[in-house]
């Protein structure tokens, strides 16, 4: 027979660790069994809707992710999606033309540059620097669960916010180049994602409206639920701009991606946030021991 389900606690029956801010009931037990852990996603805990505002998403961007495979000729690339972001953050942007962005300096300002030494160090550096902010975002985030983090909401929304600076090309095409008049579909896509964005780490941060009415929202409701949900939306107008860049990529191909600096860089940074991950657990179990 299947387990019956177990009684909820209170916050002042659980560890501290695993209080959450204003939720005062619906903590499970501890140390429950993987039956038990698999029959809580359909009870109604605190922790029932951050389950399931994970998994639906990743189903939807499964099957998204699908689509982008099938895509004509995406697969000689190796990794489709790897191939979008690189449209977007390398040269496939008007900013990235050197003769376009010098023209255009001379023109509002009367200046006489040479944009090309600048954007071909951008192009060297973007993946670097990418790696290196993923990197160290996921190890600030380690680092503010930690009891002695006097912030740690506030870190966790930086380095939410931070790895939104790679997009810069994109915001500064919409400012210098008229992107609205020239690509209507990625304007309202990058725009509204942005704007999901703010919206989610509103929610993080201020933790409302828990906040407001402490125990009235303990299941459904609570800000870290409006979190993964304005998150999620965030990232699907995202996958639909991906997918824009993707189209166009293959339409007017430019030179082929090189496996270094695609399935490379993944590999890299697979490895290096698994080390960053599994330091964090070595020091909490020192902790833990002392």
């Amino acid at each position: 027979p299947p387990p019956r389900p177990a009684a909820l606690l209170r916050w002042d029956e659980v560890p501290e660790d695993f209080v959450e801010c204003f939720i005062l009931s619906g903590y499970r037990r501890l140390h429950c069994s993987a039956q038990e852990c698999l029959a809580s996603v359909l009870q109604p805990t605190n922790e029932t809707l951050n389950f399931w505002t994970h998994f639906i998403p990743l189903l939807l961007f499964l099957s998204r992710f699908g689509r982008l495979l099938l895509l004509r000729g995406a697969g000689y690339y190796g990794f489709a999606s790897t191939v979008a972001y690189s449209y977007y953050l390398l040269p496939g942007l008007s900013l990235l033309d050197a003769g376009a962005m010098s023209r255009y300096v001379q023109q509002r300002l009367g200046w006489q540059l040479d944009c090309s030494l600048p954007i071909a160090a951008y192009r060297v550096l973007v993946l670097p620097v990418a790696l290196a902010l993923a990197v160290g975002c996921t190890a600030a985030c380690c680092r503010s669960r930690a009891a002695c983090c006097a912030y740690p909401f506030a870190v966790r929304t930086f380095v939410f916010a931070m790895p939104l600076s790679m997009a810069c090309p994109i915001m500064l095409e919409s400012l210098l180049f008229d992107l609205r008049a020239r690509n209507p579909t990625l304007f309202v896509y990058f725009y509204r994602r942005y704007f999901w964005l703010l919206v989610a780490a509103f929610f993080n941060v201020s933790k409302i409206p828990e906040r407001i009415q402490p125990g009235l929202f303990d299941i459904v409701g609570h800000s870290h639920q409006l979190f993964h949900i304005f998150t999620f939306l965030s990232i699907y107008d995202q996958v639909h701009y991906v997918e824009d860049g993707l189209a166009e990529f293959l339409k007017a191909p430019l030179a082929a991606p090189t496996y270094l600096g695609t399935v490379g860089y993944m590999l890299l940074l697979t490895v290096c946030l698994a080390v960053v991950v599994r330091k964090f657990l070595s020091v909490a179990d020192l902790c833990k021991q002392d």
